[in-house]
């Protein structure tokens, strides 16, 4: 850690493998949390230098009359282009990082003991580095592609198309410092849960070895999906 009492959690993964209730039981044991998620649709909708970029990087097609973001048009341009997607992240990240930055510093000051970093693309944006230690959920594709079905009310075809977008399980577990497999219910991840606060607990009180994850393979790009709009 960096001198503070604030331990910063990142927590990460793929859309459908539960995140977003893993982060909810952290809120349960009223552990601060800051959804990245959240924070990028408020930045994006609202920060008028943000909006003036991505009309600069995509047109005017990508903006309402009214001069609002148009989210439905951005996903269409760039959701099935990985270029187009890079390109939106280079745009977006600086702004929705400095608003993240700032939520930190206002956890630090507030005196939060701990502090979870809530993001699908932790480590496309380099927000990891933020972080003392990292948390990774992850599922099979097929338990992945049915709680998207039964979320989103897609067909499964999409939903296996933006698992396809993703990147694999290897990208997550060769990274995080702590793994959770959530292919059962949610009682199964409670019970992870549980066994993880313990760590964590004992990692913020000194006595968790800080793990040295390998070289980092070359790093994806994220999901616009998971960045704007809501993931599990």
């Amino acid at each position: 850690m960096d001198g503070t009492k604030t331990m910063i959690i990142g927590l990460t993964g793929q859309t459908g493998a539960g995140k977003s209730t893993l982060s909810g039981m952290f809120a349960e044991r009223s552990v601060a949390v800051i959804n990245a998620d959240a924070v990028a649709r408020d930045t994006m909708e609202h920060s008028k230098s943000c909006l003036m970029d991505l009309v600069l990087a995509f047109s005017t097609e990508v903006i309402h009359p009214d001069a609002t973001l148009n989210r439905e048009k951005l996903a269409e341009i760039c959701f099935s282009d990985r270029k187009k997607l890079r390109r939106l992240n280079e745009v977006t990240y600086p702004y929705i990082i400095e608003a993240i930055a700032h939520k930190i510093e206002q956890a630090r000051a507030g005196g939060e003991r701990m502090l979870l970093l809530d993001a699908p693309t932790l480590y496309e944006s380099g927000l990891d580095k933020r972080c003392d230690c990292v948390v990774a959920v992850i599922a099979d594709e097929q338990t992945r592609a049915r709680r998207i079905i039964a979320r989103d009310h897609m067909t499964q075809e999409a939903a296996m198309r933006r698992i396809n977008a993703q990147n694999n399980d290897a990208f997550y577990t060769g990274r995080a410092d702590y793994v959770i497999e959530n292919n059962g219910d949610e009682d199964a991840l409670r019970f992870a849960f549980m066994d993880l606060m313990e760590k964590l607990e004992r990692r913020a009180r000194g006595g968790e070895p800080v793990l040295q994850p390998p070289a980092d393979p070359e790093q994806g790009a994220g999901d616009f999906e998971e960045l704007t709009g809501s993931d599990e």
